[in-house]
């Protein structure tokens, strides 16, 4: 299977996350680009030519080669439950040969194991320049977008990540028992969610599906839980203002990592 997403708003949603930084003549890599939807945002000050996108669907890779043959496009053959079945496990990440200004990836851990997540980060951070920037996307399963900062946001839905989710999958699939599997993760620091209502908590011990039953995976990690991984991290709130206020929008914390100037023994370090 391959996959071109028709999500629009990566760009505004890095830009309010890391304060609006300048983004015109800085490197950047989009981890999980697909077709590079984050240029096609009519405010993106991205350069093409200093754009790189690492995907694991090969028809989006290609895609955005036609799209933008200026910047720089990396197929990556692996495994994904669903967005590459057939790819290879546990692949090594192709080494791009440069170093970036920005790592951003957004909605990617959102659909992998744990374990590749914090095997995939310390890489990623390894290809950061000096004061270079990581910054990727998470989904709380508690948090309530309508609920959030200390008052009423109008217009977002009104329920926890993992209630939206949920009642998003029973639209298709009616025996989606919505309440016992939000009550099964009701204490969960994170949990996956795969195909309509198979509910894993704290556990990647995820039973066998053949490739033709594979349809979604969903990892949902709390704020305070992706803070013990990533105790370097700062960990920001969903932006209201990059969402349009909707029900259907599924609001993302991100984790934000820094590379800070070399110490005197000549590591670099993350704040």
């Amino acid at each position: 299977m391959s996959f071109i997403s028709r999500r629009f708003g990566q760009f505004k949603y890095f830009d309010l996350q890391l304060g609006k930084p300048t983004w015109k003549g800085k490197k950047v890599l989009d981890f999980g680009g697909n077709v590079g939807n984050i240029l096609r945002d009519p405010d993106s000050t991205i350069d093409h030519d200093k754009y790189w996108s690492i995907d694991v669907s090969k028809e989006a890779v290609e895609k955005g080669k036609e799209i933008f043959p200026e910047a720089h496009w990396v197929f990556y053959n692996r495994y994904n439950f669903v967005f590459n079945p057939a790819g290879i496990e546990a692949l090594e990440l192709p080494d791009p040969g440069q170093e970036f200004d920005y790592i951003l990836a957004y909605s990617v851990f959102t659909h992998t194991n744990k374990a590749e997540m914090i095997e995939l980060v310390p890489q990623l951070e390894r290809w950061l320049s000096v004061n270079g920037v990581l910054a990727f996307t998470f989904i709380d399963p508690h948090f309530n977008p309508a609920l959030s900062n200390g008052r009423v946001n109008p217009g977002y839905y009104s329920g926890s990540c993992l209630r939206q989710r949920l009642e998003i999958m029973k639209r298709e699939n009616f025996a989606v028992d919505v309440q016992p599997l939000l009550e099964k993760a009701r204490d969960a620091r994170w949990c996956i969610l795969v195909n309509d209502d198979d509910l894993y908590v704290e556990s990647e011990n995820i039973k066998h599906y053949e490739e033709s039953e594979k349809k979604s995976y969903c990892t949902f990690y709390t704020a305070d839980y992706m803070k013990t991984i990533f105790p370097n991290a700062v960990v920001l709130p969903p932006q209201h203002a990059a969402y349009a206020p909707s029900v259907e929008a599924v609001l993302q914390h991100c984790c934000v990592l820094r590379k800070r100037e070399a110490a005197a023994d000549g590591r670099n370090s993350f704040e």
